[in-house]
């Protein structure tokens, strides 16, 4: 147990923290501690995003997607930054920071506006996904799998020697298509998507910023 972590999320609705990190990158841990200790808040939907760039680094992370690196990117062009790096921590789609400075992450997740919750719900071979009434608008739906907590042995590259614990790493994206914001349930087939961690469920508007999730623990 980690002690010392300033609560910081807010009460209205969840909060979305995605850490773009990797395990060939020695500025990573302290970030990816920082996110584990945001998993400990109730209504915190916490999401590590491996990226393939760093793979050449005589390590190959066992946890990379190409997805990840594509939406980094896309947040980069997004907020006009010079490019992606790691480890950056992006908070409902909005704000950015590097991901181990510890006082900045508290406070982009404290200052975070409140967004929708999305409820999700099991049934059989199917995720009842029931989105609510945001202002009319056009938003894109996108699912991720995640795994649970992976602690990882590396032996070789920027953290040879080091073992280290990754929390909610996704595993799966599925882009479910644009919503105009009226109230509805969706239905996911889950044939194919059968995750040990959970599922989440997030609309994000053409600037990338997040204006309802949810999540679903396994």
């Amino acid at each position: 147990m980690v002690f010392g972590f300033i609560p910081t999320a807010q009460a209205e609705g969840p909060v979305v923290v995605e850490l773009f990190t990797s395990q060939s990158c020695s500025s990573c841990p302290p970030a990816d501690k920082v996110l584990a200790e945001l998993e400990s808040q109730d209504n915190i939907i916490a999401l590590s995003c491996h990226v393939t760039y760093w793979n050449h680094l005589h390590w190959e992370d066992t946890l990379s997607q190409n997805f990840c690196s594509e939406r980094q990117r896309d947040y980069a062009l997004l907020k006009g930054l010079r490019g992606p790096y790691t480890p950056q921590v992006v908070v409902n789609g909005g704000g950015e920071t590097v991901g181990s400075r510890k006082r900045a992450v508290q406070n982009l997740v404290k200052n975070a506006p409140a967004i929708d919750n999305i409820a999700i719900k099991p049934d059989v071979g199917v995720l009842d996904i029931a989105l609510p009434d945001l202002q009319d608008g056009e938003y894109q739906l996108t699912l991720f799998t995640y795994g649970n907590e992976h602690t990882q042995a590396i032996p070789s590259g920027e953290n040879r020697g080091r073992t280290v614990t990754y929390t909610n790493p996704v595993t799966a994206r599925v882009r479910l298509g644009a919503w105009n914001g009226d109230t509805q349930i969706l239905e996911f087939d889950t044939t194919g998507y059968q995750p040990e961690g959970g599922y989440v469920v997030i609309a994000q508007d053409a600037r990338g910023i997040i204006h309802a999730a949810g999540r679903l623990k396994l």
